[in-house]
């Protein structure tokens, strides 16, 4: 069911029915759907402390009817124990399935869903603290080893993935790339301490994001190391990096600004690991975005995706 094809109730009547989950009916006490009307809700609200009759004027049925809904607006949930909760806009169309689409084993990605706001074409998304893809691939990570990063609230309130610095909280997700000739990263990521960190291993060399000296020694999406490329990478703070690569050329970027284009010998890679073990790493990764192509630095696919990380971000430093 597509919610947009729904009809729009302009004028709503105390007689109109809305579902309504039972939590404490059903069969063994597990929770049931049924349906309410407009009026029974308003009893019941009038019975409660503060509530009254809808011709009190203390609860009356909303006349507001909204047709687009913010990214900040909030609908009402019901978790697996029961609880209410909140969720924005932006947060729940990510954690959707679009069932007119299904995940694919090479590096095609999924091509017809848009979700958080990102252009369609995903390959992986990892956001929200979750280790569930939400690019309707389900490339899904999983722990390599036995501890996992833990879910913690990071930059801008957001949910993010943490790793400790313990080196034990390596994730792994199958290979996915499969035959594609180009491949780029965007990752959203806040350092604690200045350790020797990498983010995404794509082979088994001993490559860094950061070394010790403040250089990169990448080898993300490469069959051999750069050695001292990029320099200066971020030691502390939140930032965005982001990898462009094919067979011609290899570029990173930190918070839109590029640190030179090298000559690349592109390759998929035979793993995709992310917070490597043997890197000390401390810090959150709050976004990990894929997608199974090169795409141009400054594209306008390029620019749509770092603007809807700043809009998801904004106290990150780029405009």
């Amino acid at each position: 069911m597509q919610v947009s094809k729904l009809k729009t109730i302009v004028n709503l009547s105390l007689n109109d029915i809305l579902p309504a989950l039972d939590i404490d009916g059903g069969v063994s006490s597990k929770p049931i759907l049924g349906k309410t009307t407009i009026q029974s809700i308003i009893d019941l609200l009038s019975s409660t402390p503060g509530g009254g009759g809808n011709s009190s004027g203390a609860f009356s049925v909303p006349t507001t009817i909204k047709t687009v809904a913010a990214n900040s607006d909030y609908f009402i949930g019901i978790d697996v124990d029961g609880l209410l909760y909140k969720i924005s806009k932006a947060d729940l169309l990510a954690g959707l399935t679009s069932s007119s689409s299904s995940g694919s084993g090479s590096g095609s990605g999924n091509t017809g869903t848009i979700i958080s706001g990102y252009p369609a074409g995903m390959a992986l998304l990892l956001e929200g603290g979750s280790l569930v893809d939400k690019s309707n691939n389900a490339r899904d990570a999983s722990p390599f080893g036995s501890n996992s990063p833990s879910l913690a609230t990071g930059i801008d309130g957001k949910s993010v993935l943490r790793w400790n610095g313990s080196g034990t909280q390596e994730l792994q997700i199958a290979p996915f790339l499969g035959n594609a000739v180009g491949a780029t990263i965007y990752c959203v990521f806040t350092i604690y301490q200045a350790d020797n960190y990498n983010l995404v291993r794509t082979f088994g060399l001993d490559d860094y994001w950061k070394f010790v000296s403040g250089s990169g020694y990448f080898r993300t999406f490469r069959n051999s190391r750069f050695d001292g490329y990029p320099a200066s990478m971020p030691s502390t703070g939140s930032h965005l990096v982001s990898i462009h690569a094919d067979f011609n050329t290899y570029e990173v970027m930190v918070d839109r600004i590029s640190k030179g284009q090298q000559q690349s010998t592109f390759t998929p890679g035979d793993r995709f690991r992310i917070g490597t073990k043997d890197k000390l790493f401390t810090g959150d990764i709050a976004t990990l975005l894929v997608y199974p192509e090169y795409i141009s630095p400054n594209s306008t696919k390029d620019v749509a995706v770092k603007n809807t990380i700043k809009s998801n971000y904004p106290s990150l430093s780029f405009s």
